[in-house]
């Protein structure tokens, strides 16, 4: 293994690295100290307590982050990459044979006079436009001014109220979603490590929450997880993505939780809980009852 990539807070499970993880994966890097980590924080401000990976192995780490979820400007595509100035990518490159240095060299040799000395983060910005177009490589001239902004404001808010403002709405809308497919749902969501941007709706497990395990289990064996978000979508308008195509084995669909109203979200959960209802009712029909 020579890199570990990460979303830290995850997609879709919303959930950080606990204290616990994040000391272990430090401890395999003074282990291992030419790993590579590239870690993607962008979810890392509705976190609690929020540490980066960056910050417990700086030397080894790529850190990426975007503006787009914290400030709800995804069409802007503003981001950032950060890299320590005495990174081991650097020391990697420097470490080459002669073979793959000179191939190094004549590839940037058209931007800079001395092209041995250039760092992987100069590098990168190179290779975003195929070298030869370096001097357009970066953001335009209002995506730096929109970036600019961003970031003052962030660094003006010395209090995080806006960050805790924007933590408590999509809090609040989780809570109104889970609130309405049952009054202690949300207490079973609940996780100290939870970010609460997503939210995965295990349809087993509410299945089970509203009826019992035999009615999961029917309803498992019966229906895909694409034919139960295809009812979603045709008997109440809303749509999820299947959890499958995050690697999830059950039946499950994710929620974001930061484009709608709280009130919308009351009525995905209400949704969420009449399709349930709905596969009750025919499961009911169809298996005797004791």
């Amino acid at each position: 293994v020579k890199a570990f990539f990460l979303v830290n807070p995850t997609n879709p499970t919303s959930v950080k690295l606990n204290d616990k993880s994040v000391a272990y994966i430090a401890s395999i890097v003074n282990d291992r100290p030419d790993l590579i980590i590239l870690t993607d924080d962008v979810y890392g401000t509705f976190a609690d307590n929020f540490v980066s990976l960056f910050a417990e192995c700086p030397k080894n780490t790529i850190l990426v982050y975007s503006f787009s979820k914290y400030f709800g400007a995804t069409g802007w595509r503003l981001g950032v990459i950060g890299i320590h100035h005495n990174n081991i990518i650097d020391e990697k490159i420097a470490k080459l044979d002669n073979g793959k240095k000179t191939a190094l060299h004549k590839r940037y040799e058209s931007i800079t006079p001395r092209p041995d000395s250039l760092k992987f983060i100069d590098r990168l910005v190179a290779d975003s436009r195929s070298v030869a177009l370096n001097h357009t490589a970066g953001l335009s001239t209002p995506q730096q001014v929109q970036m600019v902004l961003f970031s003052l404001f962030g660094l003006m808010d010395t209090s995080d109220s806006y960050k805790n403002c924007v933590k408590k709405i999509v809090r609040d809308r989780k809570l109104a979603l889970c609130a309405a497919i049952s009054h202690n749902f949300e207490h079973e969501q609940d996780n100290v490590d939870a970010v609460h941007y997503y939210l995965i709706v295990d349809f087993e497990k509410l299945a089970e929450h509203m009826h019992d395990s035999s009615f999961a289990s029917w309803l498992r064996s019966r229906f895909s997880i694409s034919e139960i978000l295809l009812k979603l979508a045709e008997d109440a308008c809303v749509i999820l993505l299947p959890g499958q195509g995050f690697g999830a084995s059950r039946l499950s669909g994710r929620v974001s939780l930061a484009n709608l109203s709280e009130a919308e979200y009351t009525s995905i959960g209400k949704a969420l809980k009449d399709l349930v209802q709905s596969y009750l009712d025919q499961y009911k029909r169809e298996t005797p009852q004791k």
